[in-house]
């Protein structure tokens, strides 16, 4: 069967994800391109006193293309990206990857019979859409001329269906000079990686660049149950999620600053290597359009080999206290 017919065959579940991934391979490309020009034009979107927020000119041309190549394609698709402000790149992605439409067969009934044309589609339907996960790090990678640290880049296309997450895709642009692409859907396992084995160190990551008393306090907690033996701090939800899939125990953050956009994807790949991602107090995220952009209680992802409830667990009730979600819920 040609490219054409398997398309033609194919749900729309599975063509949304098969674009995806060629959309974030080309938005991959406009990051590298905007970096080798060297005009970053680097704003800070933080308001109020917030922690700075910096948002660059490949953030917002990625944006751009990965919303009007999916639009273009998909229709009304409801789709929440990052950035407010995009820039035109003149740019249109229409390829999409066979390897994706070749799992149709495998892909669950529940997730082949959602219809683009259903009645109220774009509230069970939303695309989750960081452009740039890891700006913070970009901006330090220019300042210092620390070009190792723009592994930690990724692009981010999560999918939710009835606000839980059924497909992800994270593409990682400097990955090995050439990058690389990991995807899933629901049911149909994790593509583009191999999951590490079991560990006999108990490796945590996380935030490189938004580190507060209370993720400390909660590495500490974890370290005195022997849960973590080593912390190692890093940027980017997407990337610290592949260090959880490459050996890492748990990727553990306390606090409140991660979004919806920079979870979606991961915890959708994440679950389909047999993982776990929910707040610190083990509540599953949702994701559908009207809920809160922030991850207000935190974020805890496991590796497959481990034990989720045993961090939750873990970290004390006191600490979870300290997020506005968890308060609320409590």
């Amino acid at each position: 069967m040609n490219e054409t017919d398997m398309w033609n065959k194919a749900s729309f579940l599975t063509r949304l994800v098969a674009s995806s991934v060629r959309v974030s391979e080309a938005a991959g490309g406009i990051i590298k391109n905007v970096m080798a020009g060297g005009d970053l034009k680097i704003i800070d979107k933080s308001t109020n006193g917030e922690p700075s927020d910096p948002q660059t000119e490949a953030d917002r041309r990625a944006q751009f293309l990965i919303v009007k190549s999916l639009t273009e394609r998909f229709g009304g698709i409801n789709i929440i990206g990052e950035e407010d402000v995009t820039s035109d790149c003149n740019s249109i992605e229409k390829t999409f990857s066979s390897d994706v439409l070749q799992l149709e067969d495998q892909i669950g009934q529940d997730l082949k019979s959602i219809k683009p044309e259903e009645v109220g589609i774009e509230l069970k339907v939303v695309v989750w859409v960081d452009p740039l996960d890891g700006t913070s790090e970009v901006a330090v990678a220019v300042k210092n001329k620390n070009a190792a640290l723009l592994e930690q880049v990724t692009v981010l296309i999560g999918i939710a269906y009835h606000g839980r997450p059924v497909a992800g895709v994270i593409h990682q642009p400097y990955h090995g000079g050439a990058g690389r692409t990991i995807w899933a859907i629901r049911g149909c396992g994790v593509h583009g990686i191999v999951p590490a084995p079991a560990q006999n160190a108990r490796v945590v990551v996380t935030t490189r660049s938004h580190l507060n008393q209370n993720v400390l306090d909660a590495l500490d907690a974890l370290k005195e149950k022997g849960l973590a033996s080593n912390v190692e701090k890093f940027g980017g939800a997407g990337f610290k999620v592949l260090k959880v899939l490459e050996g890492c125990a748990a990727y553990v953050f306390a606090s409140k600053g991660c979004k919806k956009w920079d979870t979606c994807a991961v915890e959708a790949v994440l679950c389909a290597a047999g993982g776990r991602l929910t707040d610190i107090s083990g509540r599953d995220l949702c994701y559908d359009a009207s809920v809160q952009r922030n991850n207000t209680g935190g974020v805890l992802a496991s590796a497959p080999w481990v034990n989720h409830e045993e961090y939750i667990k873990s970290i004390p009730q006191s600490l979870k206290d300290q997020l506005p979600e968890v308060a609320a819920k409590s």
